[in-house]
């Protein structure tokens, strides 16, 4: 195991916004919003490195508006499942066989 000396960062929060009529903050979140509302986003599977689009799609639907489709997500099969299982296994071997120091570095 590797000795060393490590320094921790000193934890910073965000500035509290109030998202009041006429903010900057609220007029950007209503722009994102809008712009997230009228494109449709399509949703593969992400297995590893790879994205699979399967052309089996559902639907997803806005909570408080169930009429509007705010986009489609791919279905896994049984061989999606499989490939996720050995992917995340060799995963974590890969995770396994790093000191601790890397692993810790991710947070």
């Amino acid at each position: 195991m590797g000795k060393g000396f490590f320094k921790v960062p000193k934890a910073v929060n965000e500035p509290v916004k109030s998202y009041a009529k006429g903010t900057p903050e609220r007029e950007a979140v209503l722009k994102a919003y809008k712009e997230l509302w009228n494109n449709s986003v399509d949703v593969p599977l992400y297995i590893g490195a790879d994205q699979i689009r399967t052309g089996k799609t559902k639907n997803m639907i806005a909570p408080h508006d169930h009429q509007h489709v705010v986009g489609t997500y791919h279905l896994a099969e049984k061989q999606h499942v499989e490939k996720a299982i050995a992917t995340a296994l060799e995963a974590r071997k890969k995770w396994a066989a790093l000191p601790w120091q890397e692993r810790a570095s991710i947070f």
